[in-house]
C-alpha cells in the first residue's frame, strides 16, 4: 500500500472512486434506452476540444466539457428532428469531432503537446486541480440522478406511457444526454477518449447478468464499476501501463465471469 503514500495516486483513486460510482449510475438509464454509444459519439467528439484549447491556451478540461457538452446536445437534436437512427446520428458527432481535432492539430505543427494522455488516459495527470474539477461537476450529477431517479426509470421503460401521464419526455430526455456528456468529461482524463464510454457501458452489462431487478442491476453495476476502477489503477501504477485500458480490461473481465454459471 506504499503507492497511497503519492499525491497523484491518491488524487486519482478518487477521482476513480467518483467515476466508478458515476458512470454506471448514468450507464445504467443509456443502456436500458439503446443509447449506450451516445458515450462514444460525445468522447470522441470532445477531442476536437481538447485540441482547439490546447492551441489556444484554455484548459482542456473547460473545452472537453464545453464540446462533450455540446456534442450531446448536438446528437440529440439530430435524433429528435431529422429522420435518421441514433447510431446514424452518433457516427456523425464521432466523425465531426475526431477530423476538427485532426484539423486543428494540423495547422498547429509547431505546438508541443503530449495528445496521448487525453486518447489512452493518464494517472500522472491527476492533480489537485483535476479532482475538483471532478468533484465540482460530478457530486451536482450524482445528486440530480438521484433526485430524478423514478422520472428518468420511467421514461427508460414506457417512453410513450410517461408522455402520456404528462412527463416532460424531452426536457427529461435532454437531460439524461447532459449528465452524460458531463460523465464522459469527467471520464476522459483517466479511462481516456477511446475507453471513455466503456466504463458507462460494461459495468452495467455485467450488472444486468447478476442481477434480476432495476435496483439490483444498479447497485451492482455500480460496485463493479468501483471495484474495476480501483483494481485498474493499482495493476496500471505496478505495471507502468495505461489507466484506462488497464481498468476496461478488469471490467471485461468481470464481465466474462458474470457470465459463468456460477451466477446463473
Amino acid at each position: 500500500m506504499e503507492i497511497l503514500r503519492y499525491t497523484f495516486m491518491q488524487y486519482a483513486l478518487m477521482n476513480g472512486i467518483l467515476i466508478g460510482i458515476l458512470c454506471p449510475l448514468i450507464g445504467v438509464f443509456l443502456v436500458l434506452k439503446n443509447l449506450s454509444l451516445i458515450a462514444d459519439g460525445v468522447a470522441h467528439f470532445s477531442f476536437g476540444g481538447i485540441a482547439l484549447g490546447i492551441i489556444l491556451g484554455i484548459s482542456p478540461n473547460i473545452t472537453i466539457l464545453v464540446f462533450s457538452i455540446l456534442g450531446g446536445l448536438l446528437v440529440n437534436y439530430i435524433i429528435r428532428r431529422s429522420k435518421l437512427y441514433g447510431d446514424t446520428a452518433i457516427a456523425i458527432l464521432l466523425s465531426t469531432g475526431l477530423a476538427l481535432g485532426i484539423t486543428i492539430i494540423s495547422i498547429a505543427k509547431g505546438t508541443n503537446f503530449n495528445i496521448n494522455s487525453y486518447l489512452f488516459g493518464s494517472l500522472l495527470a491527476i492533480d489537485k486541480s483535476e479532482l475538483v474539477f471532478s468533484l465540482f461537476f460530478g457530486i451536482p450529477v450524482i445528486i440530480l440522478t438521484l433526485i430524478f431517479y423514478r422520472p428518468l426509470l420511467y421514461i427508460t421503460f414506457d417512453e410513450d406511457s410517461a408522455k402520456a401521464s404528462g412527463l416532460p419526455v424531452e426536457v427529461l430526455d435532454t437531460f439524461l444526454v447532459l449528465i452524460s456528456a458531463i460523465t464522459v468529461a469527467i471520464t476522459i482524463r483517466i479511462a481516456g477518449i477511446l475507453l471513455a464510454s466503456a466504463l458507462i457501458v460494461i459495468p452495467v452489462a455485467t450488472g444486468m447478468q447478476i442481477s434480476k431487478s432495476f435496483k439490483g442491476t444498479l447497485l451492482s453495476s455500480v460496485s463493479i464499476g468501483v471495484i474495476s476502477v480501483i483494481l485498474g489503477l493499482f495493476l496500471s501504477y505496478y505495471m507502468n501501463i495505461a489507466p484506462g485500458g488497464t481498468i476496461v480490461l478488469v471490467s471485461i473481465l468481470i464481465f466474462l465471469t458474470s457470465l459463468s454459471r456460477f451466477f446463473h
